[in-house]
């Protein structure tokens, strides 16, 4: 699917044969449905300062808010990373999705249709989507109703003995497939559905002999929700010793477990700031049960870069709660390390030995597994818990192994005062200098410097190559944004930007473009909003007009900044042909004397311009006669 770059009025989709164009009428229609406060509140923690709204970047790693949203033109920027844009530009980021696809996402939102592709294959695709989201909801209404059959009450004394009440039943919608082995193929039959659509759906499978049957079988059910509440599969549980105790609907057009996670769809509105993460469906149920709502567990799987990225969004603390055997410590550290990695804060619920987080609320209550929860250790300090665990530190050999082992773990630790705090810690613990310590990391994190450093003098390098007349155009380009940024935010300043910047003369091809689209609508009496032009602009720059719209379209006379600026641009163009001149003339031995002549002429003419131009009254009161 190729990446939307350009004018909303030809927003096309392509897939395969597929293409569905969108009006710019309906961009613009869904754009207005959704809020970007609102829709950015879905996935970052914001809080209002002044006009607009902060919080942690969801796009990089960082610990103070520098992302803000600004309601008023409805563009969102971080200062950290420079991502910007409008709500499509952060839905597509946010969900790592293409513009056409970011529009579909938000049109769904707001109960927009779109138009439907004609392409049969594509129909087809969605057809199947919709018969499957049919066939879940039906199985689990199915299930539901078994778990009150006859059949079912060795699921529902199963239930009770693990605590669970009926109002828990519900919210969950626990539910018992039949021992039979077509009970639910036979129900989804009477319904109409189709036995294509079943196998689709991972619910029914077909045996060797072509019969079809029911995949789950005499098993408690547990319906799995997207963060929308829709069911999209299904987790089964035996009711006695047999193999395999756990069985998960196998992957379909809606169902991908490394994509999802277990009771996200309630955890994601707990108020909180921090989720935790547990590794069964029983564990999970049990916590919510007993007031402990920012729960959630993961599908059967070791947590993956998918469901770490979805926990980042709807958290800025993650807690990780699993079993204290060896496999469940490995599943931790695992864990932890994929959570990091795309920028969560990481701490770990540590429980006594042998226990889960279900036995031990039961035993223990919810408030004494706050408490637990509240005093989660640090990722370093778990890691180093864990390390100390695999030596005998009444060994020198075994204690020096430890020793560097922790070293490699503060390596990595990127805030000098933590790392400290750290240092401080291990030397007070096991009896080694602080100079020592901190020695041995610096030694570590040279590698890491000199490569740093190396690439710093590269980029200087390479900055030298860049020419004087280069440096001034890439200035002018960024002056040309301000001032299309700046005509979306005031469309009066119309008439005195198109006196001095006619279509095509502007330094960028892409300006040029930009402007042809801004002028014409404003032409035609429909005006452009900032969060209109992010629409017009590519992928790539839309993060540089969201930061010129955020920092520097705050003018108390909007048609004064705009011949202030277009003085700037006349002034540069100048400064650009002196320069280009000069390096012209460097190489007068490839020159004609009648060329070397012309270019002297020409450049006695600039500088004499140039001399003109910063000697304006309007030029020296404004404050630009020193540059």
């Amino acid at each position: 699917m190729k990446q939307y770059r350009g004018h909303a009025a030809k927003v096309t989709r392509e897939k395969d044969d597929d293409t569905i164009r969108y009006s710019d009428e309906l961009i613009e229609e869904i754009r207005l449905s959704n809020d970007i406060v609102d829709v950015v509140s879905e996935y970052v923690r914001l809080e209002k300062k002044g006009k607009n709204y902060f919080g942690l970047c969801p796009f990089h790693r960082e610990k103070t808010p520098s992302f803000s949203v600004e309601p008023g033109k409805q563009i969102f920027y971080c200062f950290g990373c420079g991502k910007g844009g409008n709500v499509f530009h952060f839905i597509s980021l946010a969900e790592r999705l293409d513009f056409a696809d970011a529009v579909k996402l938000l049109a769904d939102r707001a109960k927009i249709p779109l138009p439907e592709s004609e392409d049969p294959r594509e129909k087809e695709r969605a057809k199947l989507r919709q018969q499957v989201q049919d066939i879940n909801l039906i199985a689990a209404r199915f299930f539901y109703d078994a778990l009150r059959s006859k059949q079912g009450e060795a699921a529902v004394e199963y239930l009770r003995k693990r605590g669970i009440t009926e109002g828990t039943i519900r919210k969950f919608g626990l539910g018992y497939s039949y021992e039979g082995w077509d009970k639910l193929y036979e129900h989804l039959k009477s319904h109409g559905i189709s036995e294509e659509a079943m196998l689709a759906s991972g619910l029914v499978i077909k045996g060797s002999s072509g019969r079809l049957f029911d995949r789950f079988k005499g098993r408690l059910m547990f319906p799995i929700f997207d963060v929308r509440g829709n069911v999209i599969g299904f987790g089964g549980r035996v009711l006695d010793d047999s193999l395999p105790k756990y069985m998960n609907s196998p992957e379909t057009v809606l169902y991908n477990k490394r994509k999802h996670l277990y009771a996200l769809n309630f955890a994601k509105n707990n108020g909180g700031n921090s989720i935790i993460v547990v590794e069964g469906y029983m564990d999970a149920i049990s916590l919510h049960q007993r007031g402990i709502s920012n729960v959630v567990a993961s599908l059967g799987t070791a947590l993956t870069d998918s469901q770490a990225r979805l926990l980042k969004k709807y958290a800025e603390e993650v807690i990780i709660s699993y079993d204290s055997d060896a496999a469940g410590q490995a599943a931790t550290l695992r864990g932890l390390e994929i959570l990091n990695d795309v920028g969560c804060n990481v701490r770990v619920l540590t429980l006594p030995e042998g226990k889960d987080p279900d036995e031990y609320i039961k035993a223990n209550g919810a408030d004494k597994f706050r408490w637990l929860a509240n005093n989660a250790l640090p990722l370093v300090e778990y890691k180093i818990r864990v390390i100390r665990k695999e030596h005998d530190l009444s060994v020198t050999e075994e204690k020096i192994k430890f020793l560097n082992k922790a070293a490699n773990v503060l390596v990595k630790v990127d805030n000098a005062l933590e790392r400290e705090m750290y240092i401080k810690k291990l030397s007070r613990e096991y009896e080694i200098s602080e100079e020592a310590m901190l020695s041995e990391i610096i030694r570590r994190t040279r590698p890491a410097a000199a490569q740093r450093m190396k690439m710093s003098k590269t980029v200087e390098t390479a900055g030298k190559t860049i020419s004087a007349a280069e440096s001034t155009k890439e200035k002018i380009i960024h002056s040309e944004r301000f001032v299309l940024s700046l005509l979306c935010v005031d469309n009066s300043i119309y008439n005195v930007v198109k006196e001095h910047f006619k279509i095509g003369s502007y330094i960028s091809e892409e300006n040029n473009r930009i402007a042809g689209i801004l002028y014409r609508r404003i032409e035609e009496g429909s005006g452009v909003s900032p969060a209109e032009l992010m629409n017009i602009v590519s992928a790539e720059e839309s993060g540089i007009f969201a930061r010129i719209l955020n920092e520097e379209c705050h003018c108390d006379d909007n048609e004064k900044a705009i011949l202030g600026k277009i003085r700037d641009i006349e002034l540069m163009k100048t400064e650009m042909r002196r320069d280009q001149i000069i390096d012209l003339l460097k190489n007068r031995s490839k020159l004609s004397e009648d060329e070397v002549d012309k270019l002297e002429s020409e450049l006695r003419e600039l500088i004499q311009e140039l001399k003109r131009i910063k000697e304006t009254p309007e030029y020296r009161k404004e404050g630009r006669g020193r540059r």
